[in-house]
C-alpha cells in the first residue's frame, strides 16, 4: 500500500469533484444525462377513517323515561342526534299539554291529558333508541336505508 507524501501540497478541488493531491489525476464529471425525467402517475387518495364515538341507546331511553316522567320529551333524541325530532317532541308535548289543559273545562282533558303523556313516554323512547341505531350505523360506515 501506497500513502501519499505529507510534503506535497494539497489542492482542495471544487464542490462535487473528488479530492486529490496535485499530480493525482481526478477523473472528469459524468457528463449530464439528456434523458427527461419519467413523470410518476398520481397516487389514489387514501381515505382517513374517520373516528365518532358510538352512542349508547340505553342512555337515550333513560333520558327520554326519566325526564319525561316531568313532562320533558325529546332530550333521549337530541342525545341521538335526531334534533328536528327532539324538538318537535318538546314542542308539540307542550301544545299539547295546553289544549289538553283547557280541554279539562269541557271534561274531556281528563282522559286525553294521561293519554297524550303515555303515548309520548312510548314513542319517545322508541324514536330515541332508533335514532341511536341509525347514528352508530353511519359511525361504522354504513349508512341506514
Amino acid at each position: 500500500m501506497t500513502y501519499p507524501n505529507p510534503h506535497q501540497e494539497w489542492n482542495p478541488q471544487p464542490p462535487g469533484r473528488e479530492l486529490a493531491f496535485s499530480g493525482d489525476v481526478v477523473p472528469a464529471p459524468l457528463p449530464p444525462t439528456l434523458a427527461l425525467p419519467v413523470p410518476m402517475a398520481p397516487l389514489p387518495p387514501v381515505p382517513v377513517p374517520v373516528l365518532v364515538p358510538q352512542k349508547s341507546a340505553g342512555a337515550a331511553v333513560v333520558l327520554e323515561l326519566v325526564l319525561g316522567l316531568f313532562g320533558i320529551f325529546g332530550i333521549g333524541n337530541l342525545y341521538a342526534g335526531r334534533v328536528a325530532a327532539g324538538l318537535l317532541l318538546m314542542v308539540s308535548f307542550w301544545g299539547l299539554f295546553w289544549v289538553n289543559f283547557f280541554l279539562i273545562f269541557v271534561v274531556i282533558g281528563i282522559v286525553t291529558m294521561p293519554l297524550t303523556w303515555i303515548a309520548y313516554l312510548v314513542v319517545g323512547p322508541l324514536l330515541a333508541a332508533r335514532g341511536v341505531d341509525q347514528h352508530n350505523t353511519r359511525a361504522l360506515g354504513g349508512f341506514a336505508r
